[in-house]
């Protein structure tokens, strides 16, 4: 016989109350089983929603570019910054140490601001040649520096100088900045950045970049004068005045200067325009005139004069009067 059958058979002679009881009974345990599995769901959704909010509102370390980090060139330590943001915010790829990308090369510019990534990173072991470090349309100079005229040797790679000219001597010296707000790129043969570098390196050459007009201002500037460096704060691009190197140097007088122009040295004829002098003993020649051969001849002195004598008494008058 079907278990259930039987069941409901033995329900069906029970009596009235007793099965009441009986139902009654079974309705309370499947309202508390079902409550109990409802309650269950309820707290398994309550966990999952708290542990996506814990999820949401955690948060991680990244690493900031704190200015620019031009492409190519080596990432120096003092352009990055940790910051902790949300984790949501948080970029798949994003370093989260410093320290992972300094001394790294750029494989593309990095701007302020932005949060620099392991795709932004040449792979380690890939060394960019020097000529990468120069933008478009510049050109690199080099030229010699010294312990003083060098800043001591506290220029480094990507520093920013104004190029000093000095000419002259003593009262006579003069000097004007020939070049301003210039990126050096090299000093001697290093042209990377030391990261957390807190020593002076000097070094007896520096390269800069420039443009190529400033490039051959620069050069004239290195065979015509002694070059100084004045470094500035990594945050200073303010332009200051240039003047190029020859108006540092005196200029001749001109020959109007003073009112003498007529009586310069310029203004004399040259000696092949003046008549030659007369040879002394030569017909018409005369006497050899007085200051040497190439002056004017003097006139001839006057003829001597008579005197005659007047008397009148005890006074004596003398007239003189011309030869006949």
């Amino acid at each position: 016989m079907n278990p259930l059958r039987a069941l409901f058979l033995q329900l069906s002679r029970m009596p009235p109350a007793l099965m009441l009881v009986l139902i009654i009974g079974l309705a309370v345990l499947i309202t508390m089983m079902v409550t109990s599995s409802q309650q269950q769901q309820e707290a398994a959704l309550k966990q999952k929603e708290n542990d996506l909010i814990a999820k949401m509102s955690a948060k991680g370390k990244v690493v900031y570019a704190i200015k620019d980090i031009p492409e190519g060139s080596t990432i120096p330590v003092e352009s990055l910054e940790e910051k902790e943001i949300e984790q949501a915010k948080i970029p798949q790829d994003a370093l989260t140490s410093a320290s992972l990308a300094a001394g790294r090369v750029a494989k593309y510019g990095i701007q302020t601001g932005q949060i620099v990534s392991q795709h932004d990173l040449a792979p380690q072991g890939i060394s960019l040649g020097f000529e990468a470090r120069l933008k478009e349309g510049m050109r690199a100079v080099t030229f010699a520096v010294d312990s003083n005229s060098g800043v001591a040797g506290f220029v480094t790679p990507e520093s920013h100088v104004d190029i000093i000219s000095m000419v002259g001597a003593g009262s006579d010296t003069k000097v004007a900045p020939i070049l301003s707000d210039v990126e050096v790129i090299a000093c001697g043969q290093m042209y990377q950045k030391a990261p957390g570098g807190t020593a002076a390196v000097p070094a007896s050459s520096v390269t800069v970049s420039l443009s190529p007009e400033d490039s051959a201002k620069l050069i004239k500037a290195i065979s015509a004068s002694k070059l100084y460096l004045t470094l500035r704060n990594d945050k200073d691009h303010t332009p200051v005045a240039t003047v190029d190197v020859g108006s540092l140097f005196v200029k001749p007088p001109s020959k109007n200067e003073g009112g003498g122009g007529d009586t310069s040295i310029a203004a004399l004829p040259p000696p092949s325009a003046l008549p030659p002098p007369p040879l002394p003993g030569a017909p018409d020649a005369g006497p050899m005139p007085m200051g040497g051969p190439g002056m004017a001849p003097m006139a001839p002195p006057p003829p001597p004069l008579h005197e005659i004598e007047i008397w009148s008494g005890n006074k004596k008058d003398v007239l003189s009067v011309p030869k006949s």
